[in-house]
């Protein structure tokens, strides 16, 4: 009785956190800046490590052709095809964010994985949710939790057509949860101008194996 008790305590769940990206040398990755290219777009950003954090700096600024804002972007472009980039993240809730933002813009959005929604748009690839970066001038934990990502999203906007709380088709899945293969972050869809620090991102609140 006693030892089948023990066996049970070792293996309960309990809330844990997987250290995703970041920029003190625990969790590195290759990052890459994107703008926005299509329909002749004007938004100009970059990417630089520095002092322990990634800084994302730019302006987002409207694409002539569409007359409304397009976007900057800095993503992990880590190439590994037989082997697996990121932690499997399918027994955790959410994506947390430690980031700090110099300036009040209001378009910030974080990606993960590269699927496709069923009908979805052209150029829309991968999970993506938008977050509040918080105070300005301070580090700030932002929590995204996984059912706020969506795959089916305005190629053109960025904005959700269709989020994964309305059909659970647009959650992320098990394949994007087991290896997201690369992340992004977003100034996207409101012009402005851009500068943010980041210090981290983990998975949260993971059930994990408690060995005794």
């Amino acid at each position: 009785m006693a030892r089948a008790l023990l066996l049970a305590l070792a293996l309960r769940p309990c809330a844990g956190d997987v250290l995703l990206a970041s920029f003190d040398g625990e969790a590195s990755h290759h990052w890459r800046q994107m703008n926005d290219p299509v329909m002749g777009g004007k938004s100009t950003g970059s990417f630089a490590e520095s002092g322990g954090v990634g800084v994302f700096e730019g302006e987002v600024v409207d694409v002539p052709a569409l007359k409304a804002p397009g976007f900057i972007k800095a993503a992990v472009v880590d190439m590994k095809p037989f082997g697996r980039i990121f932690p499997d993240i399918s027994s955790c809730k959410s994506i947390t964010l430690t980031v700090k933002p110099d300036t009040d813009y209001k378009g910030y959005r974080f990606s993960i994985g590269n699927a496709h929604a069923p009908g979805g748009k052209f150029f829309a690839y991968g999970y993506k949710a938008d977050f509040d970066a918080g105070k300005v001038g301070e580090f700030n934990t932002v929590t995204l939790p996984l059912t706020s990502f969506t795959d089916y999203w305005d190629d053109a906007t960025g904005k959700a057509i269709k989020t994964c709380q309305e059909d659970k088709i647009y959650c992320p899945d098990a394949k994007t949860l087991q290896d997201m293969r690369t992340m992004g972050v977003w100034a996207e869809g409101v012009a402005g101008k851009v500068r943010l620090e980041i210090k981290s991102v983990m998975a949260t609140d993971c059930a994990q194996l408690v060995h005794v």
